[in-house]
């Protein structure tokens, strides 16, 4: 357990710094540098690669997560599955090339009246595709070597930072656009590499062809079964993710994706409290499923989702709260504004969603697991209608409206499976009073005086302003007693400072 343990705080710690990274370089560096069709061709180059990795890759991440104990033995290369693991997604590359160049021609005709400048670059999307599927395999393999920190770090620091400094070349005038294009996609090719040397140095890569003994053809066979019914999952999942700002782009330009972008990652923001949450409670909840521990499933899932809505309701309070000076005080944030209630849409979705607790969670671990890819795919067909439907008629804020749409029905979808299989629901009456309390000292920010907005004042009142909505939450969250650990917590510093 102890090299899990270590691992797992070097990860943590990288993630945490890739988060700043990625607030500084989304809320400055590009919005400074970039023109906001720069900046929205830019993000769908990548996240349009996310999405076609999703299926292009054939599961075979999600095979090595399953099947590579079969395989566990360093004396004997691990039985030959890496290049088994490294072949598998080359085909998967390929097809995906074919089908990607027979499409060119529909891709040209929907992108060409609103976004013309993303057809000079499309093509990009196959490189930067297929580095994708392999950084994704690659972080398996080490992930079932249990070595998690580097390859973390590779994709949450390295690729973020290669990003910034190419952006700052760019604005600096020492590389055009076109190649700061070329060299960003060339820096998740470097990724694969650096991944491939880490690797061999911890002594774990084996060339070794597949032991046929193990690998069967009934055994391939079923790989590969699981690895296309994971693949639906994927794929649906990287469709909610990701089809709405595409959509937007070929619907209503690439200016208008960049403003729907920038106010996606804000609304994402309010996330991050919950995958922390949900990463230290998986191990938990799995194992009371495995007993069939249904009473400790409820109070976990209860305690998960009264302890998100506290972080992630407090977070999107700061965030709507001060929404006017955020996009006073970020580059192009006149432009940016446009975005203002994509925000409060997607916002107000996500912070239902993460109150609703670890139901994800739960039926991936229970004997219904084959019930989340339905939901996903479901959602996923859903989602993609909306899009098409209210798009064209409300541009982002349709896209918005889509997206919360497809979140909300996808949540209570998976909050009724559970109540109705498990017995499990998230909400007690502390929800109630946290939402009370996040209404409550929403209604006093509305007694904020006008005041005349300067990069200072704004800044000054951000400062103030979330300053006194975060010590009276604190305060009336423990002064209520509505979270045991938060409590515990406050007990546990008060005790260490009076030491």
């Amino acid at each position: 357990m102890g090299i899990v343990v270590r691992q797992s705080l070097k990860a943590g710690l990288g993630s945490y710094i890739g988060v700043g990274i990625g607030i500084v370089n989304q809320m400055y560096v590009s919005t400074k540098f970039l023109s906001v069709e720069q900046l929205g061709l830019s993000r769908l180059l990548l996240e349009n690669s996310l999405l076609f990795a999703a299926f292009a890759h054939l599961g075979t991440p999600f095979i090595a997560d399953k099947f590579f104990s079969l395989f566990r033995d360093d004396e004997e290369g691990h039985n030959g599955i890496l290049p088994f693991l490294l072949f598998l997604p080359f085909i998967g590359g390929i097809i995906f090339g074919i089908f990607y160049l027979i499409f060119t021609p529909a891709i040209h005709a929907y992108f060409a009246e609103n976004s013309p400048m993303l057809l000079k670059y499309h093509f990009l999307v196959i490189p930067l595709t297929t580095f994708w599927i392999y950084i994704t395999v690659l972080e398996a393999y080490c992930r079932n070597n249990s070595r998690i920190a580097v390859p973390n770090f590779i994709r949450e620091v390295y690729l973020k930072i290669a990003n910034v400094l190419l952006i700052l070349m760019f604005g600096f005038g020492w590389l055009s656009f076109e190649v700061m294009l070329y060299l960003y996609v060339a820096s998740y090719g470097l990724a694969i590499i650096i991944l491939f040397g880490y690797i061999k140095q911890i002594g774990k890569l084996y060339w070794r062809l597949p032991n046929k003994k193990i690998l069967t053809k009934q055994l391939v066979r079923q790989m590969l079964g699981y690895g296309s019914f994971t693949l639906l999952g994927g794929l649906g999942v990287s469709l909610m993710l990701f089809i709405d700002r595409t959509m937007v782009a070929g619907e209503k330009g690439l200016v208008s994706a960049g403003i729907f972008i920038i106010a996606t990652y804000l609304a994402g923001i309010i996330e991050i409290p919950r995958k922390a949450i949900a990463q230290i409670s998986i191990p938990l909840i799995s194992a009371a499923l495995v007993k069939g521990d249904y009473a400790h499933v409820r109070t976990m899932n209860q305690k998960s989702a009264l302890n998100q809505l506290i972080a992630g309701g407090v977070v999107f309070l700061l965030i709507w709260s001060n929404i006017d000076d955020i996009f006073f005080l970020i580059p192009k944030g006149a432009t940016y504004g446009a975005g203002k209630y994509v925000v409060l849409f997607l916002s107000m979705v996500k912070v239902f969603d993460i109150a609703t607790g670890l139901n994800t969670e739960i039926i991936m671990y229970s004997k219904f697991f084959k019930f989340s890819t339905l939901f996903i795919i479901v959602s996923a067909v859903v989602g993609l209608l909306l899009n098409i439907w209210l798009i064209p008629i409300y541009g982002i804020l349709g896209a918005a409206i889509a997206t919360a749409l497809t979140t909300f029905v996808y949540s209570m979808a998976r909050m009724i499976f559970v109540w109705r299989k498990f017995g499990v629901l998230p909400f007690t009456n502390k929800t109630i009073q946290v939402a009370i309390i996040l209404v409550i000292l929403y209604g006093l920010t509305l007694l904020t005086p006008e005041y005349h907005k300067t990069i200072l004042s704004s800044m000054f009142m951000m400062a103030l302003r979330s300053s006194i909505i975060l010590l009276l939450f604190i305060v009336l969250i423990v002064r209520f007693k509505i979270s045991e650990e938060i409590n515990d917590l406050v007990t546990g510093l008060h005790k260490r400072f009076l030491k």
